[in-house]
């Protein structure tokens, strides 16, 4: 299978990169053709503008064009003494084209808001002439396309998206097949690794994964876990503690799969729960919980999405603020962890998921007969040693910690930026006003200093006490890489201007009102055939919120306050279509290592799990088109979403046990043969 499908994209790859060469062979030929050239042309982008369409159909740049010429000699040096005339080809002003550009000035004529035509602009006179390749507007669709398409056919995300800022960049550079790829690398990569901004998303990603990685070498996590299973004596409590244990490791996914699932497995089969439910119960509290967290991974990668979006800042204002303020907008997570807690407060269940915890009530069978599950060797042992003595406070100081030091930090440097406005100023202009970067690192770098020096008070060697905050930070790079990608194919789009050609065709066919609706169905289609909700973020956010929401609004005439209702609706849509996908998809990072933590097999995981997923997407629909068309905010349509999800439920589900309390005293269940 991983042949075949390396064998796939090998021959797409072969066949695109072979296409955007022949394509521009005859620009190639026209330019030896023109040689030497004794103009040089440079648009205010110093690249080629890709125009749009307007209503008259025509092929307009975004804010017209402008375009620098430059006369140059032999050597290619300006000719200061030029003064005349020369012309022009593929220019228009108003529907008249222009022929002629000048007088020139020291050499140098600057042509200010004009209109581009397909094909070329063309500089000519007698000596020699310059031209500058003016695309048609629909080849900016292609990046964002070719990496979705690819994700589609190969299921490889980070090839995916290095093709589509390769595509991306050859439009930016001339059609320049091998050029463009090493800028894809020095330019859209390297710049997006180097943005400041950026490189602290980075750092705060490692910092958080190392310190999860320390205090579960330490035994932070086993305490928790030990507290909590005290109360939990049959199949109800089971799985309640189960939930609320997803609940409190709400910083990172893969934490939270792993660590649950392999601390809760031997209790949960004790107690006659199914690894299909106890896999169900560990998958969809993972994602949705750090996905609506206030601190965790997933909220590195989500702001580091939309800070990238430059032109959109001074309608969002702080990336981490706006992405808080969506968190009530986030219906498919918050209904779905509802789900999650009914399921196990009312013991009822319905579909497949019904059939596997009758079979485990009744025989003590957790597994069905021929499943074969995965089990993780690994990962599973740090901090699992039986010498090792479990402590609470090792797990929740630390976490505490990057929630105060956070929150000091968006306190100080709020303060610094008012300066001597911070005196008359509240606390939450001072909160606003902070570096909200800055804050979030200082946070999980002084909660990695504090859990280190725990491990070292309570004489764990240092040695390996760095080397579990290495693997906790080795964990994320794959997820982060995915990020730098989609950094980088979002400054490509931008360049393009991609947004702008889709607002400009879009006309009626997408409004703002309806682009929460389209963006969590866009994301979950996605998700569900690449199997990663951060690929999926990466490719939709930039596109949906930066270049799409905000122009269709303007263009709307639509009311800031209510463009903001709308854009915090279309982020969270995006977010949680991507965690649904990720649900349903059988090549799910999280799905598969939520399988492998629980012990379940996978398949059965994936089929039992499924049914809950669409239970809650479906009522998400409804709910975004009355989000959208009737203004209706998360105040009002969340408990409706709520309720929806409750009755539909109690109708749909049947009784998998006692309903009117635990199973206290059924006898446990055999341990099954893995």
């Amino acid at each position: 299978m991983v042949s075949s499908l390396g064998m796939r994209a090998h021959r797409i790859f072969s066949i695109l990169f072979l296409l955007v060469a022949s394509w521009s062979l005859p620009l190639r030929a026209q330019e030896s053709a023109n040689k030497p050239a004794d103009f040089r042309t440079t648009f205010d982008s110093e690249r080629p503008l890709l125009p749009i369409r307007d209503k008259d159909n025509r092929m307009l740049p975004p804010g017209l064009a402008t375009v620098t010429i430059e006369a140059l000699n032999d050597s290619g040096e300006l000719m200061a003494g030029f003064s005349g005339n020369v012309k022009i080809q593929g220019a228009s002003r108003d529907g008249e084209k222009i022929e002629t550009a000048g007088p020139f000035s020291k050499g140098v004529f600057r042509l200010e808001n004009f209109e581009m035509a397909d094909g070329l602009f063309f500089v000519e006179n007698k000596k020699g002439s310059a031209y500058k390749p003016v695309l048609p507007g629909w080849l900016t669709l292609l990046p964002p396309l070719v990496a979705i398409i690819l994700a589609f056919l190969t299921r490889q995300v980070l090839v995916a998206l290095f093709c589509g800022v390769w595509v991306g960049a050859c439009f930016s550079y001339s059609l320049h097949p091998v050029r463009s790829f090493l800028y894809s690398i020095d330019t859209y990569i390297v710049g997006a690794l180097s943005d400041t901004g950026h490189a602290i998303v980075i750092l705060f990603s490692f910092g958080l994964a190392g310190t999860i990685g320390v205090i579960t070498y330490i035994g932070g996590i086993r305490g928790v876990v030990e507290i909590v299973s005290r109360w939990a004596k049959g199949p109800r409590s089971g799985q309640v503690a189960t939930w609320f244990l997803g609940l409190f490791i709400f910083f990172d996914d893969y934490a939270n799969s792993l660590i649950i699932g392999n601390t809760m497995r031997p209790f949960t089969d004790k107690v006659r729960v199914s690894r299909e439910k106890l896999a169900f119960i560990v998958d969809s509290t993972a994602a949705p919980v750090a996905t609506i967290g206030v601190i965790s991974t997933w909220t590195a990668f989500q702001i580091g999405l939309i800070s990238q979006e430059a032109s959109i800042k001074d309608k969002i204002g702080d990336p981490y603020l706006f992405f808080l303020e969506s968190i009530p907008y986030s219906f498919y997570s918050i209904l779905t962890l509802f789900l999650v807690l009914i399921c196990g407060l009312m013991l009822r269940d319905f579909g497949p998921m019904r059939k596997a915890e009758e079979r485990c009530r009744k025989t003590g069978k957790v597994l069905r007969d021929g499943a074969k599950p995965l089990l993780d060797d690994t990962i599973a042992q740090l901090g699992t040693s039986d010498d090792l003595k479990p402590r609470w406070i090792n797990a929740v100081l630390p976490i505490f910690c990057v929630i105060a030091f956070t929150l000091i930090g968006l306190y100080t440097t709020g303060t610094e930026a008012l300066g001597a406005e911070a005196g008359g100023a509240g606390l939450g202009k001072i909160i606003q006003s902070g570096n909200s970067f800055s804050a979030l690192l200082w946070g999980t770098m002084g909660a990695s200093m504090v859990a280190i020096l725990m491990a070292l008070g309570q004489r764990f060697p240092l040695d390996e006490t760095i080397e579990s905050w290495i693997t906790g930070a080795r964990s994320i790079v794959l997820a982060l890489i995915t990020l730098l990608l989609a950094w980088s194919i979002g400054a490509v789009c931008k360049d393009i201007h991609t947004g702008a050609y889709v607002a400009s065709i879009s006309g009626g066919i997408l409004t703002p009102e309806i682009l929460p609706l389209v963006a969590f169905i866009s994301a979950a289609i996605i998700a569900v055939a690449t199997g990663t909700s951060y690929g999926t973020m990466g490719l939709l956010v930039p596109i949906f919120l930066g270049q799409l929401m905000f122009p269709l609004a303007e263009t709307a005439g639509i009311d800031p306050e209510t463009t903001r209702h709308l854009a915090l609706a279309l982020l969270a849509a995006i977010l949680g279509g991507a965690v649904f996908g990720d649900h349903c998809s059988p090549i799910s990072d999280t799905t598969v290592l939520s399988s492998m933590a629980s012990g379940a097999d996978h398949i059965d995981h994936v089929k039992t799990q499924f049914p809950y997923a669409m239970l809650t997407a479906g009522i998400c629909v409804p709910i975004y088109l009355l989000v959208g068309f009737a203004g209706m905010g998360p105040a009002l349509a969340l408990p409706i979403g709520l309720a929806a999800v409750f009755f539909t439920f109690r109708v749909i589900s049947k009784d998998t046990g006692n309903v009117r309390g635990d199973i206290e005293n059924t006898p446990s269940a055999q341990e099954p043969e893995a």
